[in-house]
């Protein structure tokens, strides 16, 4: 996920987001990290209540965790 994305105001649902969610996944499948949309929108609910991953992201860019939640969640309910 691109940081500019949420700085410019990119819609999390956007096709460009989601198409960046599923290069990222393909990926992931690609080098044996079996992961499905759901997966990946499970993974960033736990993110953002780990404080770990949540200062991690957040670190990043003051809302990242959040916006990448939110674009899991579009693109699992789109698959």
């Amino acid at each position: 996920m691109h940081t500019r994305n949420l700085q410019t105001g990119v819609m999390h649902s956007s096709p460009e987001v989601g198409q960046l969610i599923r290069s990222h996944l393909d990926f992931m499948n690609r080098h044996g990290h079996a992961v499905s949309a759901q997966d990946f929108a499970a993974q960033t609910r736990f993110f953002l209540s780990d404080s770990f991953h949540l200062q991690m992201l957040e670190g990043q860019q003051t809302g990242l965790a959040y916006y990448l939640a939110a674009a899991a969640e579009s693109f699992a309910v789109e698959k």
